[in-house]
């Protein structure tokens, strides 16, 4: 088991994406953090957040891995408000992270990046969206509003590590089971375009399927391909069972 990592900038003029990966004798670790764009601090809130979340986990090797995430997102959400108050200045991140080991995954996520398996030529979205897109797909779903359009304007989060109380954590309390040639993929939200079209177009799966390479890169490259005038810092980690 290996995970592969690739990261680009988009068309922003920094990277406020943050990742972790850390190998055990039991299993892997990854995680993602997205600062939250236009805050001065969102750079630096995601490399805290990641790196808190990263430390506890592994300070804390008791209890099961739902009970050290929670632990470890509390810890990830203090160091995220010590920034805000060192600085005086708003800043937030999202997070997701999530440990791979002996054919099982466990994940917690706050925000909108997106964790997806890719198994038997299908992409599942695990984990919760906590932004105003997944309310507008119940728009979508009654014909109000188009995929396209709840896309587009979806991207305002509900949940965030800014310090405060965080209203909304998907943490669950037993894991996942995977299967021989599944494909984890974690990811910022600047592969929307690519991963959450609606049906997914027959390349991108395609590109899914390919494994004579990195996937995370191709993805990566995928992104770029697009040439979004304002493509959004985007990171992405892959590792195949």
């Amino acid at each position: 088991m290996e995970a592969r990592v690739a990261q680009w900038i988009g068309r922003r003029e920094s990277q406020q994406d943050f990742y972790v990966v850390r190998s055990y004798p039991r299993g892997m670790l990854a995680i993602v953090c997205d600062g939250m764009g236009g805050h001065a601090n969102g750079e630096l809130c995601a490399r805290v957040a990641a790196e808190a979340f990263g430390r506890s986990f592994e300070e804390n090797e008791r209890g099961s891995v739902a009970e050290r995430f929670r632990e470890a997102l509390s810890a990830a959400n203090e160091a995220v408000g010590g920034v805000v108050a060192r600085t005086g200045q708003f800043g937030g991140c999202t997070l997701l992270a999530a440990f791979v080991a002996a054919g099982v995954l466990w994940w917690v996520s706050v925000g909108d990046s997106p964790l997806f398996l890719w198994r038997r030529n299908r992409l599942i979205r695990l984990n919760a969206d906590h932004s105003m897109r997944a309310v507008f797909e119940e728009f979508v779903q009654s014909g109000i509003m188009s995929h396209t359009d709840a896309l587009a304007k979806g991207h305002e989060l509900r949940s965030a590590l800014t310090g405060e109380p965080v209203p909304m954590v998907d943490l669950p309390l037993t894991p996942y089971f995977l299967l021989p040639g599944d494909r984890m993929i974690m990811a910022s939200d600047g592969t929307d375009e690519l991963l959450q079209v609606v049906p997914l177009p027959r390349a991108t799966r395609a590109l899914l399927d390919n494994r004579s390479g990195s996937l995370a890169a191709m993805i990566v490259q995928a992104c770029e391909a697009l040439d979004n005038p304002v493509a959004d810092n985007t990171t992405v980690i892959t590792v195949d069972v």
